[in-house]
């Protein structure tokens, strides 16, 4: 691997300050590719983009979705509003790249931690630093990729916690404050903090201390969300959406797709559905299960004809009577397309994306992506999860997948469909590579070694018979 970098990178980068070298090599390698992906660097702007826009205008707007928004995203595009009112939205771009170049620079550190090796961690690292989806996230005006650096951080420090002999609360303190501003950017990480307290729990044991540190760290990660909603109700003012409405919102969906549209008949949902004429293709829908859980073209076609109005599409009477009819089997048909939250492949950069990439490098870069996502990412997710474990890494095997679970379970819960997995992953989508290539990085080097070690016992071998 020395032969490698001295071959091919300046001198400076062979030196004794070779790994120091290669971050900061990362970093620029990264932040170049994600800029190329977008070289406007203008992001694109969903009806989302829109609402987190005025908030940011107005942080006490009450207006549309305004309700279920916290403030953390907008607090952020305001202060770019503040370094510029014109390039606010490039300014915007630059930060999501940076924070996304800090995170790949973070991971390269802890595949060497875990055992890789400069030259491994160095790739492993650009393929999670190179993922499309994640570069398509940090050009558009949305907080998935701000709630994704903020989630890592706080998996991280969770990390040390675990690696410390004592209780070091710097480390406490960290994790606690990551984790309320991950809540302070989306309402997903309600209950996050919880997953990694399980985690400190299963690796450390349950004592005096893990009490006062976990009510210590509930504290933290509620303070920022508190202060929102304290805020909300100085407003004195009456949402027509709440964090609630969301979940009446998957309800609906849920029962729509799977053929149970007749359950809401007299809700303002069915009677809207009735007047945009699509009350027949709902009624043709029906429950299918699937490896990657695709969307009927009339379920989604019906879904979009009412999701402009969340409030609507949200109907909190639509939901009660589903739950009134089908309590348990609406929780089966929602956890029926959990699967999916891995196996969904990915959006890439569009339009103006890598000027000067030729058509060979453009398609093998998204056919090697979209077979990484799928099959590839269960697959070795689950071999990631058994070598863990067999290595007694328990501390990274606890951490991560107690994250991942909690995460694609309120997703999948949470979402009207599948379809929207693709963005809502984007939360943990540095956290999933990671733990994934570290073992094949593994595994790969092991089967080196041993091809090496083969490799000289036949030179050894063949020089024995030549001296003979």
């Amino acid at each position: 691997m020395k032969d490698f970098l001295k071959l091919y990178l300046p001198h400076s980068f062979s030196s004794k300050n070779q790994v120091l070298s290669l971050k900061l090599f990362l970093f620029l390698l990264v932040f170049s590719f994600a800029v190329w992906s977008k070289p406007s660097l203008i992001p694109k702007i969903s009806p989302d983009g829109f609402g987190y826009w005025a908030i940011a205008e107005n942080l006490s707007s009450t207006d549309g979705d305004a309700p279920i928004r916290p403030l953390f995203f907008p607090i952020l595009i305001r202060l770019c509003m503040i370094m510029s009112s014109d390039h606010w939205q490039i300014i915007l771009s630059v930060v999501h790249i940076i924070f996304h170049s800090l995170i790949s620079t973070l991971l390269f550190s802890l595949f060497k931690k875990y055992g890789l090796r400069n030259l491994t961690s160095f790739f492993c690292t650009l393929i999670i630093g190179f993922n499309p989806n994640l570069l398509v996230y940090a050009t558009y005006i949305l907080a998935d990729l701000p709630l994704a650096f903020l989630t890592t951080l706080t998996w991280y420090f969770v990390l040390k916690i675990n690696e410390s002999k004592g209780w070091d609360y710097k480390y406490i303190f960290l994790a606690g404050l990551f984790s309320g501003l991950a809540l302070f950017t989306k309402p997903v990480a309600l209950l996050m903090i919880f997953s990694f307290l399980l985690s400190i729990l299963l690796k450390r044991g349950f004592s005096k201390k893990y009490l006062k540190i976990s009510f210590l760290m509930i504290l933290l990660n509620f303070s920022f969300f508190s202060f929102w909603k304290v805020f909300q109700v100085y407003q004195n003012s009456n949402p027509p959406l709440t964090k609630t409405s969301l979940i009446y919102g998957a309800i609906n969906w849920t029962a729509i797709r799977s053929g149970y549209i007749d359950y809401g008949e007299g809700t303002d949902l069915h009677n809207r559905l009735i007047e945009k004429g699509q009350i027949e293709k709902a009624k043709s829908l029906d429950f299918k299960v699937s490896f990657t859980m695709d969307e009927d073209p009339n379920f989604v076609e019906v879904f979009k004809s009412v999701r402009a109005d969340m409030v609507l599409a949200n109907d909190k009477e639509f939901a009660k009577k589903v739950l009134d009819q089908i309590p348990f089997k609406i929780v089966f048909l929602s956890l029926s397309k959990w699967h999916s939250y891995f196996t969904k492949r990915c959006f890439f950069p569009q339009f103006e994306s890598f000027p000067g990439m030729g058509n060979f490098t453009q398609t093998f870069y998204v056919k090697f992506y979209s077979y990484l996502y799928r099959p590839f990412l269960i697959t070795m997710l689950l071999i990631s999860a058994f070598f863990l474990i067999k290595q007694g890494n328990f501390n990274l095997f606890y951490t991560s997948y107690c994250l991942l679970f909690y995460s694609s379970l309120v997703v999948t819960l949470g979402s009207p469909h599948s379809g929207e997995f693709i963005r809502y992953r984007v939360w943990t989508e540095y956290i999933m590579w990671f733990i994934s290539l570290l073992t094949i990085g593994v595994i790969l080097e092991k089967t080196l070694m041993v091809l090496n070690d083969v490799k000289k016992n036949k030179a050894y071998l063949s020089n024995q018979v030549s001296g003979a």
